[in-house]
């Protein structure tokens, strides 16, 4: 069964994983309290699903999509039926015990929406929560209520 997300998804979607790089290579700089932070290479191709619950089936979800990062830019394009460009983006993180993401997405008519998330990067995999805008920011990773999970894996 296909969950029909609403319009403002693309936004959240794009502004969310351009926060997931930034916020790495912030805290690569920053040591985000880690011995020996490393700045992650985010550059590429990432392919993934906004999943249910926890995650526990990360290779399935109401949306499926790709993510080119390059730097600080990011494009987004759905896999899923729909299809089609999901838009570009940039971000913001806060290092810290949890690594908190925020993203701001700015529209062609200049109103801006802030996403509240948390987000963890590994190797080969980003895993990004973040809250629909005017919900608070994710405790856990977990889709529930106005907040949704993803997680991408690197394409090689």
């Amino acid at each position: 069964m296909r969950i029909p997300l609403p319009r403002w998804w693309a936004g959240l979607v794009l502004t969310g994983i351009a926060a997931l790089a930034n916020a790495a290579e912030q805290a690569a700089e920053q040591g985000a309290g880690a011995k020996n932070a490393s700045r992650p290479d985010l550059n590429g191709v990432w392919q993934g699903f906004v999943v249910e619950g926890k995650g526990e089936q990360s290779d399935r979800g109401p949306t499926h999509l790709e993510l080119t990062i390059r730097g600080n830019h990011i494009s987004a394009h759905r896999l899923d039926g729909e299809g089609g460009s999901l838009g570009e983006g940039n971000y913001k993180l806060v290092p810290g015990r949890l690594m908190l993401m925020n993203a701001t997405e700015a529209s062609n008519r200049g109103k801006r929406r802030t996403y509240l998330g948390i987000c963890a990067v590994e190797p080969d995999v980003l895993k990004w929560c973040v809250a629909t805008p005017g919900n608070k920011r994710p405790t856990g990773f977990e889709t529930r209520g106005q907040q949704f999970l993803l997680i991408l894996k690197r394409q090689k």
